[in-house]
């Protein structure tokens, strides 16, 4: 039976005077403002929640934190949404998932009945034969099984950003611990980041009403009053930055930390991290463990005094430890009927809590613990028996029942910490995997360590704050060493003693009973499943857990692998520390997509003469942040204008740094794969860049300006990367060596075409002569009365020159370069235009014809790569590359016909992908299309037939190797 409505809370977070309502399966639900989704639908009445993965079976409440898979639900279109932590908003559309017609009556529960048809990893094993066999089958179990499915008409209208903050310490956990280190870093004058999960902070102090004991100041307050103390506090500092309902996902590199804001990533960047970041409630495994109706202590307390829930009409508490007593008697202080307390424990640490219930009239087992639950749809009765008999009949007690309240033991929350350098591993003593080495400025403190005592988590926190106080405040913040040291020796022993007196029983697997006993209630894995997987040889925890699902749901472990880790030690015959965990890697907690993509848009980039380009009608593109022209009216119109008359084009979006300093030749025979120290000044160079393993990370011109003065151009949207690239290879070596980024500076255009000498040449008096201005040389002077920088290069494939000017100048060099053209038919060209143009000359692109392992000897540009250099970067790579011999090669193509193949489409050998057309276009000079493809080594040589696929159908193409177009260079050289 669901849960009601209690009397008034003064620990509640509802707000009765505030009604919401919202549609749950096309019906009206009520609530409170406060409630969560789940607890609404608990309060009305509404106990099974969903059905199983695998068998579909009901689901009910059991973590209340979103880390089990239960409540998830379709929440206005979104699906896989978690209904327990997600607010109850006023009209807010909610339906089911993974059930038919309605989670309380699914058709498909007939499968709960077929589990000797579906063993562990039956996909591996069955529908082999005939072949098509599977074909038939595989959709209809991805129907039958799984959650919420997508709809990909559905359109989320959220909009996502990206945020950067800065700590001296970041704080990962709200609760005891993470508050007092947060308060006493602040207090110190450090800047604090303070992350947790919760939408309120004090962790599980929130939902007690019981005293909190030993805990300094906070002793004998209720819990949920030191909560809202500890709020106040963090409330009060200007130094302390919170995130709330904030997960951090991800512990990175350099000192980095991502966490998932709801709408937004903020990525801290911190010297010091505390992790507090708790421990989780576990299930018990026992037969038909995962009954509506069964739910963990931290949930029920959750229910009843956060939002004033009853879990039910009768209950039942089993335990293994304290907090599953003082759960019980925070229930019964609710009004909430417990009638049985089965504590495994012979003799519990603190008699008075037993006792206690005994005199409220509840019947306490010691030494009892649960072998079955049962029911249909629901729980009715708890079958409770002898922890040393447990296999047996006798001496069972059974107890009718609504509600099983289940409190056991915890898991320390440890994904985060476990995806660096730092070690975690289980701890026989406190039977925990809890972290064991920290890195340095890494802090582990409160109920991570496996450690569940409210007073020990203060002082660790303490102490963890204090530390680090220490080391980055030394000047500003007085303090003493001794007393660091003597409460470090203080905690030390509170730790001691905490182990001594543990009297916790940590079975985590209960023999007997009919029924299945899930460990992954994701997946829908039983402790059957596990053994029979370990049977099959499946005896590692890392391959168990892919061939059995366990942890492979949407809580990745978090309510399964403490079991797993235990029944795979029992199957295998190791010790818990033997059998070890998996690996954790991030997200450690789900992320939206959106999260991590961030904002829907771009920062754009202008140049300096985009209004020009919007005057002569030109239609722009976005290529990456820049917006540029795509053509002006017919970009064959363009190509046909370079190719007879003169063209210009505005190319400022080139990246360009100006790089100084006597050790810049040195730099420049490191960073490129040409030779630069022995270029002269005044002359221009193409630049290769590769990385350590030979990757073309970058192409560009490098012109000498003077002994240590060049000038450098990257591709566009490359400037950033080529930047740091610089400076990476300059740090740390204090050699003499500037580097500026002056791609906003300047303005940059390219004239070019049989008629651009005589167009340049009526707006300057330098020599533009062949013999006095040479290709590939470079020059300062005046054009059109504006200072610039002059180089002859062409990679257009017709003589030309490139201009850089002042960025405020750009505009009106651009009108001065189309008043000389008109009588020469100037007209300015687009990138389609370009694109063509490059091609058939077979100039690459970056990034179009390569990609993330293109290296260039196989990009056919071994010309400029000079291995008769003593070293550059990448050169040892390549080398090897040249000494192995090259397995593929992008080639220039023809096609046999009037077709043009679209980039991206394959290149096809016996019908059969083998390379792929990274560009291709019309030739204006063929009059027909052309290209660049990748093949491999075989179909590269010249007038090699090549198969191309044009959707169902397949055209010839040949392979030419020489570029289309003027393939000796005279026309550049001109």
């Amino acid at each position: 039976m669901a849960g009601f409505r209690l009397p008034t809370r003064l620990s509640e977070v509802i707000d009765r005077s505030h009604a919401v309502s919202f549609s749950y399966d096309d019906r009206r639900v009520m609530g409170f403002q406060g409630d969560t989704i789940a607890s609404a639908l608990y309060a009305s009445g509404v106990d099974v929640l969903s059905r199983s993965f695998k068998y579909h079976r009901p689901r009910g409440l059991l973590c209340c934190v979103g880390r089990c898979p239960n409540c998830m639900m379709n929440v206005d279109g979104t699906p896989n949404v978690r209904s327990c932590t997600t607010p109850a908003i006023d009209g807010v559309l909610v339906r089911h998932q993974n059930a038919w017609p309605s989670p309380e009556h699914d058709v498909l529960s007939f499968l709960d009945r077929l589990d000797r048809f579906l063993p562990v990893g039956f996909y591996y094993k069955t529908m082999i034969r005939p072949k098509f066999l599977w074909h038939l089958c595989e959709p209809i179990i991805r129907r039958l099984a799984g959650l919420g499915k997508v709809d990909p008409d559905h359109r989320d209208a959220t909009v996502y950003q990206h945020r950067n903050l800065f700590a001296d310490v970041v704080i990962v956990g709200g609760g005891l611990a993470g508050c007092t280190a947060a308060i006493r870093a602040a207090t110190a004058g450090l800047r604090v980041v303070l992350a947790d999960d919760q939408p309120s902070l004090g962790g599980h102090t929130r939902y007690h009403t019981r005293p909190i004991t030993d805990t300094g100041e906070y002793a004998d307050l209720p819990g949920f009053e030191v909560a809202l103390l500890l709020a106040r506090k963090i409330d009060a500092f200007p130094n302390i930055t919170l995130l709330s309902g904030a997960s951090a996902y991800g512990l990175d590199e350099g000192n980095s930390l991502a966490v998932n804001c709801g709408t937004e990533a903020v990525k801290v960047r911190f010297k010091n991290l505390i992790l507090a970041t708790g421990a989780q409630e576990v299930p018990l495994v026992f037969s038909n463990n995962d009954l509506p109706g069964i739910i963990l202590g931290s949930a029920a307390l959750k229910l009843i005094n956060m939002y004033a829930v009853s879990p039910g009409q009768r209950g039942v508490v089993v335990t293994a430890n304290d907090h599953g007593l003082t759960a019980a008697l925070e229930l019964l202080d609710a009004g909430v009927n417990v009638v049985t307390v089965a504590d495994s424990r012979p003799q519990p640490t603190n008699f008075g809590f037993q006792d206690q219930l005994r005199s409220r009239g509840v019947d306490v087992l010691s030494g009892f613990t649960i072998r079955s639950a049962r029911g249909s749809g629901g729980v009715s009765e708890a079958q409770l028996v002898p922890v040393d008999d447990s296999s047996s009949g006798n001496s069972e007690v059974v107890v009718p029942c609504d509600f099983i309240v289940v409190s056991v033991g915890f898991d320390p929350i440890t994904s985060l910490i476990a995806q660096g350098e730092s070690a975690v591993s289980y701890d026989s003593c406190l039977g925990e995997s809890v972290p064991q080495r920290l890195e340095d400025k890494y802090f582990a403190v409160g109920d991570v360590t496996g450690i569940h005592d409210a007073g020990i988590a203060v002082d660790q926190g303490d102490l963890a704050a204090l530390e680090i106080v220490s080391t980055v405040n030394i000047e500003s913040h007085d303090y003493k060493t001794q007393d660091i040291a003597d409460l470090k020796s203080l905690v030390s022993e509170k730790e001691r003693l905490y182990r001594t007196n543990l009297t916790e029983n940590d079975n985590r697997v209960m023999e007997g009973g009919k029924g299945k006993k899930f460990v992954c209630i994701c997946e829908d894995v039983t402790e059957k499943d596990i053994h029979w997987a370990i049977a099959e040889g499946f005896d590692e925890m890392q391959t168990l857990k892919r061939y059995s699902t366990t942890s492979m749901g949407p809580c990745q472990g978090k309510m399964c692998l403490k079991s797993l880790s235990a029944i795979c030690a029992l199957g295998t015959g190791k010790t818990i520390s033997e059998t070890g965990t998996t690996t954790s890697r991030p997200p450690s907690q789900p992320v939206p997509m959106g999260v991590i993509a961030g904002p829907g848009h771009m920062p754009v980039r202008l140049t300096p003469i985009h209004h020009r380009h919007i005057e002569l009608g030109a239609e722009m593109v976005e290529i990456g942040e820049w917006k540029r022209p795509h053509s002006y009216g017919s970009p064959q119109d363009e190509v046909m204008a370079v190719r007879e008359r003169v063209g210009i084009i505005d190319v400022s979006t080139l990246g360009k740094l100006d790089v100084q300093g006597e050790d810049v030749p040195w730099l420049m025979d490191q960073v490129y794969t040409h030779n630069f120290s022995n270029l002269r000044p005044g002359r221009v160079r193409y630049g290769l860049m590769c990385s350590d393993a030979g990757i073309i990370l970058d192409d560009g011109t490098v012109t000498r300006l003077d002994q240590d003065h060049y000038y450098v151009t990257t591709g566009t949207g490359n400037i950033d990367l080529v930047e740091q690239w610089f400076r990476w290879w300059t740090s740390g070596i204090r050699n003499c060596v500037h580097v500026a980024n002056v791609t906003h500076g300047f303005a940059a255009i390219n004239i070019a075409g049989p008629k651009a000498r005589e167009t340049l040449s009526k707006l300057t008096n330098i020599d533009l002569s062949t013999d006095a201005f040479r290709y590939m040389s470079s020059t300062s002077g005046y054009v059109a009365g504006i200072p610039a920088l002059i180089m002859r290069i062409g990679f257009v494939g017709e003589t030309g020159w490139e201009i850089h000017v002042a960025a405020e100048y750009g505009e009106s060099l651009w009108d001065a370069l189309l008043d000389a053209g008109l009588g020469f038919g100037i007209m300015p060209f687009g990138v389609e235009a370009q694109r063509v143009l490059r091609l058939e000359k077979k100039h690459i692109i970056p990034g179009q014809d390569t990609d993330v392992v293109t290296n260039p000897l196989e990009a056919d540009m071994s010309w400029a790569v000079k291995f008769d250099k003593a070293d550059f970067i990448g050169r040892s790579a390549l080398k090897e590359i040249r000494d192995r011999g090259l397995r593929e090669k992008l080639v220039g193509f023809v096609m046999e016909n009037d077709q043009i193949p679209s980039d991206g489409v394959p290149v096809l050998r016996h019908g059969q992908p083998v390379g792929k057309v990274t560009s291709a276009r019309m030739s204006p000079t063929l009059g027909k299309g052309f290209g660049l493809a990748w093949v491999p080594i075989d179909l590269a040589d010249d007038g090699t037939r090549l198969d191309i696929q044009f959707g169902d159908r397949i055209a010839s193409a040949v392979v030419q190797d020489a570029p289309v177009y003027d393939p000796d260079g005279k026309r550049l050289r001109e």
